[in-house]
């Protein structure tokens, strides 16, 4: 049988039907890739061993026995040690470090987490290895947790584990809630029992947990046969659980949804949908584009945000800028500038450089538009902290933001190509001939994982050409993207 891993156990937890589907290889395991973090994580981790010198560690091994074996002699003589092997059953695990309290005569488990607060899968994985320990005859006292201090400002120089980890005994709180991990433990149990050489009865609706929208399912035609295509009621705005009572109801399709059980933004998408009609609220759109400028600019950063901070000043999670591309629009001449700015020095700070270079590209009392502006002003904001001499640049710019995600997310514009989604990746092929689909970069994430890979030295000198025009290919087309879609609404206003 495939063995029982936490994140098998986990992936239970959240939906019963994917872990089966994953479990009996009907289909591939989520990827849980998160770009950039694994760039981060050998130096995080030699920051938590720091804490505990002299102890031993049990390297992965392509044959994972030895590893079991290995962890198994450690466990005999009673020696802490890292990357605990466990196994019982049909359960195996590995844990950060496996403490030993003489004094107690007992185990304390640990994690190490690059996180900020602690979320509830911690606890439900703790929790799998405390039954895999005790399974195995360790008597498990307590469980502790690293992960890092939010408030830690770097200042430079090595990064001093004291001030920026945080080490927390979390057993209090673990103790508190073993009713409810037991009674999760319980239900797997009792699962495994039901469906021990037998088929399994998928169910979107009587398995509970399951995911929360066919949108999201695995596999709709083993969960919802026959009715894969009543996905669609799940795209309708703010439907959440409600959406699974339509489904139950027998709703399948947009059409089938009664007026009477929408909201005023989801009959907006319904009629779209059955019409094929873009929905434009003109008066609304009126009042929002009132006050714009003649001329106009589009703005977005890429970032970086590294757990682990990189320059003088900054925090963990912190997005660092170090590219914008601006394009800027005269209405009255109808010429359209681009400016951009990419910091290719990777080895230095590109807060200031950035700044310095958007305070000369950007013309002063223009309206400046950006995809969920939060962003754009928080940077420019963070960045001023530190440097000062461009809070004047601030603010006089400031007040001259609009959000242009606002319309798409007020449903002033919908476009049945949508399908209830309101990302600029999304809305920009429903309005222009643009698409970021030929793009060697698609997403944020992706970006900020290529800077982070210059930075860490893991591209040749060939790549790194390619990567950073491919960095500038994306931010240019993201900004570009404004531009289109405020030109659309423009027209669609003279024309109404």
């Amino acid at each position: 049988m495939t063995p029982i891993t936490k994140s098998l156990y986990l992936q239970f937890l959240r939906c019963q039907n994917a872990f089966h589907l994953i479990r009996d290889g009907v289909v591939q395991k989520p990827s849980t890739a998160s770009f950039g973090g694994y760039l981060e994580w050998g130096d995080f981790l030699t920051l938590c061993k720091s804490q505990f010198p002299n102890t031993p560690t049990v390297e992965k091994s392509q044959n994972r026995d030895e590893s079991f074996e290995e962890s198994a002699s450690y466990l005999n003589q009673n020696i802490s040690h890292f990357g605990a092997q466990l196994r019982y059953q049909n359960f195996v695990c590995s844990v950060e470090l496996l403490e030993y309290e003489k004094e107690r005569d007992g185990w304390i488990l640990w994690d190490f987490r690059p996180i900020g607060s602690i979320k509830q899968d911690i606890l439900r994985s703790f929790f799998f290895y405390k039954k895999i320990a005790e399974g195995m005859g360790l008597r498990v006292i307590g469980f502790k947790l690293i992960r890092i201090q939010t408030k830690f400002v770097y200042t430079g120089g090595p990064i001093l584990p004291e001030e920026y980890l945080l080490i927390e005994d979390i057993t209090s709180r673990m103790e508190s809630e073993f009713g409810t991990r037991e009674e999760e433990w319980n239900s797997f149990l009792e699962n495994e029992k039901e469906t021990k050489d037998k088929p399994v009865p998928f169910s979107f609706l009587d398995r509970k947990p399951s995911c929360r929208s066919l949108k999201s399912c695995l596999s709709p035609s083993h969960c919802a046969p026959g009715r894969e295509n009543a996905k669609e009621i799940f795209e309708y705005r703010d439907s959440s659980e409600l959406a699974k009572q339509w489904f139950a109801s027998g709703y399948n399709s947009y059409e089938s949804v009664p007026d009477t059980e929408l909201t005023p933004i989801q009959k907006i998408q319904k009629e779209a949908h059955l019409t094929g009609r873009v929905h434009f609220d003109n008066l609304k759109l009126s009042e929002y584009l009132a006050n714009v400028t003649k001329s106009v600019a589009f703005l977005d950063f890429e970032s970086i945000n590294p757990y682990l901070p990189i320059y003088p000043e900054t925090k963990p999670f912190q997005h660092i800028p170090y590219l914008y591309s601006l394009h800027i629009w005269n209405r009255e001449t109808d010429t359209l500038t681009h400016k951009t700015y990419l910091h290719e020095d990777v080895a230095s700070d590109p807060r200031k450089h950035v700044l310095f270079h958007l305070q000369n590209d950007l013309p002063r009392d223009i309206t400046i538009f950006s995809f969920n502006d939060f962003f754009e002003k928080l940077i420019i904001q963070e960045t001023t902290n530190v440097f000062p001499e461009y809070l004047e640049f601030w603010d006089s710019v400031k007040s001259m933001f609009i959000d242009l995600a606002l319309p798409f997310k007020k449903l002033w514009i919908y476009h049945p190509g949508q399908n209830g989604k309101a990302s600029l990746k999304e809305i920009l092929p429903c309005f222009s001939n643009e698409s970021h689909i030929g793009l060697t970069i698609r997403e944020g994430q992706d970006a900020n994982y290529q800077y982070l890979r210059l930075i860490k030295k893991q591209v040749t000198a060939e790549e790194k050409k390619r990567v950073l025009e491919d960095l500038i290919a994306y931010c240019k087309l993201d900004s570009y993207g404004l531009y289109l879609i405020y030109r659309m609404l423009q027209e669609k206003l003279s024309v109404i």
